[in-house]
């Protein structure tokens, strides 16, 4: 996966390698004429009409035509590749739509019970200040006047005052309780409202980003499919360009462990030559993030899925302080990530067709380096 680096040189070393074995890639391509040469003074003019003239015409044309093809096949692996990287981070924003939505359904449910429980106590300390207003104005206790008039005794009298004290009293404060209760209740109705709102919005957030992931993923198999069969059909000496060299160059050492990062690097360095797979995370295939995931999680470090994911999280570091291990970031788009690995090379897992390798870190475009 490395853009326009790769499909140049890609191309370039289609045509190089075309000038020893003429190569038969797809063979719909046109190819530009190439403009006359000028003869040497004194050297013969080529005859247009002679047949080896003519040969050297044609393999050209073939040579331009296999670059083309080849740079096009790149063009559409990478373009394969950035948006495998955009699904795993799209997957990942679905999971949290997801648990978002279930924890406003909850929230949901709890507001609407509490608010039920307290229209309950508002009904109940209602229905206590309706009894004691019946008892108070309807029953045998109206006032302190028929108190005073029904007393037998002094001691009669101060029995019925205090209980129409009491009565009074509970009155009073089952009136205020009312009050509080149906406050509560009407503050606990309008939360149960707002949050039934907001778990409905989660849940259409959540069924959209489903929608979304779907039909990518369904662009995401033509472009995996086309990508396939293209490169499936390349003949040995194409597949040779296509997988770009040795997996390691000839004279690496790899850095000695010092902690988590060069000993993931080192995990990451025994799965040189693995295929790569869209969306695979090991242990035998991989994509560019997922490489490094498994990398990474066989010392007990959990990375983020995707590279665009890998590329907000751990911290900046600068070119100048990259140390074996750091991630490399790939791209505006983050779209692909490797992991630098000593002597100004970085290790990953390219597109299909092609083996996990080393590279020089700089045969792409750096768009940042995070280290975990």
């Amino acid at each position: 996966m490395t853009r326009t680096h790769r499909a140049a040189s890609v191309a370039a070393a289609a045509v190089s390698t075309a000038m020893v074995t003429v190569l038969t890639f797809g063979g719909a391509a046109s190819a530009q004429p190439t403009p006359p040469v000028p003869a040497e003074s004194g050297s013969p003019v080529a005859d247009p009409a002679d047949p080896a003239e003519s040969d050297g015409a044609v393999d050209g044309a073939v040579d331009g035509a296999v670059g083309e093809d080849l740079a096009e096949l790149s063009r559409l692996s990478e373009e394969a590749g950035a948006l495998g990287e955009e699904l795993h981070k799209a997957r990942a924003d679905l999971d949290r739509a997801i648990a978002e939505r279930d924890r406003r359904e909850r929230a949901a449910g709890v507001a609407g019970a509490l608010a039920a429980a307290a229209e309950g106590d508002a009904r109940r300390d209602q229905s206590i200040v309706d009894h004691l207003a019946t008892m108070r104005y309807r029953g045998g206790d109206t006032g302190a006047t028929r108190a005073a008039v029904l007393a037998e005794s002094p001691e009669d009298l101060v029995q019925r005052l205090d209980a129409l004290r009491r009565i009074s009293g509970a009155t009073t404060s089952a009136l205020d309780a009312s009050k509080a209760a149906s406050a509560e209740a009407t503050r606990l109705r309008e939360e149960a409202a707002v949050a039934a709102a907001e778990a409905r919005s989660a849940a259409r957030d959540a069924e959209d980003r489903t929608n979304e992931l779907d039909r990518r993923s369904d662009e995401m198999r033509v472009r995996m499919d086309e990508v396939r069969r293209r490169v499936d059909a390349l003949s040995d000496d194409q597949r040779a360009i296509w997988a770009g060299g040795p997996v390691m160059p000839e004279g690496y050492v790899a850095p000695p462990v010092d902690g988590v990062n060069t000993a993931a690097l080192r995990t990451a360095l025994t799965r040189l030559g693995s295929p790569y797979v869209w969306g695979a995370t090991g242990p035998s295939s991989f994509d560019c993030s997922g490489l490094m995931v498994w990398s990474y999680a066989q010392e007990g470090k959990s990375l983020p899925r995707s590279s665009q994911m890998q590329a907000v999280a751990g911290s900046p570091v600068a070119m100048a302080d990259i140390q074996p291990g750091d991630l490399v970031i790939y791209f505006p788009g983050a779209t692909h990530v490797g992991m630098y690995a000593g002597d100004g090379l970085v290790l990953h897992a390219p597109t299909y067709g092609v083996p996990v390798k080393l590279e020089k870190v700089d045969a792409m475009p750096v768009s940042g380096i995070r280290r975990y």
